[in-house]
């Protein structure tokens, strides 16, 4: 093969490189598709200390939930579900990966709280939480629909999870219904799709990375 064409078929090999990478980078992107006219940027008491912006963590992933501490059932398996996949990540993948959940219950949960709540099952999980009208505010933002059940009450005798001590008078809250969506953003704040308690931790780590 003479230089000219060696030429010709590295220049040649070199599109078609490309052009798979392209491709490739298209049917990631095709898998968790930028959904519109959900999401925006929001600033509320975190249960590190302090006030926290979603844009603070430009340039990474954001899974985030909305639920609460007093929650019997779905909000601790979802928070278990999430850690699972955590645990199975690199550490620079972790890294560039930011788990919040966000409590719908500003009656009884507070920042200190939720941070307990949350290091049972990751350290590096924050809690967000304020007054009733800004949580009204970012859940309207993210179509994350919620009510109060004023009349139902759960004590936390039976919650799967309780941070209060065994010698203590059990407590009660109230009820919500709530979403058990799983919100997933990129790293522009945009949110790209959703993951469920049901998601396989396989396909939940395929959709992250190809956001990273």
């Amino acid at each position: 093969m003479t230089q000219v064409n060696q030429g010709k078929f590295h220049l040649a090999l070199s599109l078609c490189v490309l052009l798979i990478g392209s491709l490739m980078s298209a049917a990631s992107m095709a898998n968790m598709p930028i959904l519109k006219g959900i999401g925006g940027d929001f600033s509320l008491r975190s249960s590190k200390g302090g006030e926290v912006r979603l844009s603070d963590f430009h340039d990474k992933v954001v899974m985030m939930f909305f639920g609460y501490t007093n929650c019997a059932d779905i909000c601790p398996t979802t928070m278990a579900h999430i850690s699972q996949l955590m645990n199975q990540l690199p550490s620079e993948t972790r890294d560039r990966i930011q788990v919040l959940f966000i409590s719908i219950d500003s009656d009884y949960d507070t920042p200190k709280h939720l941070n307990k709540y949350l290091s049972y099952f990751d350290p590096s999980f924050i809690g967000l939480v304020d007054e009733r009208e800004k949580i009204d505010e970012v859940a309207a933002l993210f179509k994350a629909d919620y009510t109060k059940l004023a009349e139902e009450k759960v004590t936390t005798e039976y919650k799967k999870l309780s941070l209060e001590d065994s010698k203590a008078p059990k407590r009660q809250g109230y009820l919500y219904s709530h979403t058990a969506k799983i919100f997933v953003l990129d790293g522009k704040q945009r949110v790209r799709g959703f993951f469920y308690t049901g998601t396989p931790i396989d396909e939940m780590r395929q959709q992250i990375e190809s956001l990273l």
